[in-house]
């Protein structure tokens, strides 16, 4: 009862905080209304499912309510970058951390505490995926893109290949490296190999701190905030 109440608080964190005074007001554009809202909550639910039934598969956990019940902590943890863990996600199944470091990606909707790229991006992808799709159909057709009826202008960029790679010259082995810049950028935590659950990032060496360090507040800066802020020519 306490993991369902600490995965229900964790997950309803990762909301829009005016979306969730808008439903406690009785506001009409509220969560039950929001797209953003609902393809985040949906992406809590099948990725817990998936994980649950990974784990269960490969008989890691005996039953499948212990699997589902370890799999949605972690996996709400990661995604709303709480921090939490009630398990060593490090032996888990292959395609476990590979949905695991993909809600540390995305993670959850702006307007709330969580890092990383947003739920709102990860859609915004998915739509302007769908649109190529369409007008590959119909290349005169003019298709704009929408979140909750409003038209959106494209733009997606994220990446951690440049921390992984300054991090493998320090001497950290990859996943190490990889899991540790995708969970700094996200402000998530945890990550895999040597930072995984159940151990911290004391053993790294200090320049390796460092770069953690950085990529830490570029993901709480907003990296697209301080691209532009780097490159003034676009403020003209």
């Amino acid at each position: 009862m306490i993991d369902m109440v600490l995965i229900f608080a964790m997950g309803i964190s990762g909301i829009h905080f005016g979306l969730i005074y808008a439903t406690v007001t009785g506001k009409r554009n509220n969560i039950f209304r929001s797209e953003v809202t609902l393809f985040y909550l949906g992406m809590l639910i099948l990725g817990s499912l998936l994980i649950a039934l990974s784990l269960y598969i490969a008989d890691i956990y005996p039953t499948f309510w212990s699997s589902l019940r370890f799999a949605s902590f972690q996996f709400v943890s990661v995604t709303s970058t709480s921090g939490f863990a009630t398990a060593d996600s490090n032996l888990w199944t292959p395609f476990a951390i590979i949905l695991l470091i993909l809600g540390s990606l995305i993670c959850a909707c702006a307007g709330s505490t969580s890092g990383g790229m947003k739920a709102n991006r990860a859609l915004m992808a998915l739509k302007m995926l769908y649109i190529r799709v369409k007008q590959q159909q119909h290349p005169n057709a003019v298709i704009r893109l929408k979140m909750d009826g409003v038209i959106q202008e494209a733009g997606v960029l994220h990446t951690v290949l440049i921390g992984t790679i300054l991090c493998t010259l320090f001497g950290v082995d990859l996943m190490t490296s990889f899991s540790g810049c995708v969970a700094s950028i996200g402000n998530v935590g945890p990550g895999f190999g040597g930072v995984n659950s159940m151990a911290n990032y004391g053993d790294l060496p200090a320049i390796v701190k460092f770069i953690f360090t950085a990529l830490m507040l570029l993901g709480r800066l907003e990296i697209f905030g301080l691209l532009q802020f780097l490159l003034i020519r676009w403020w003209k």
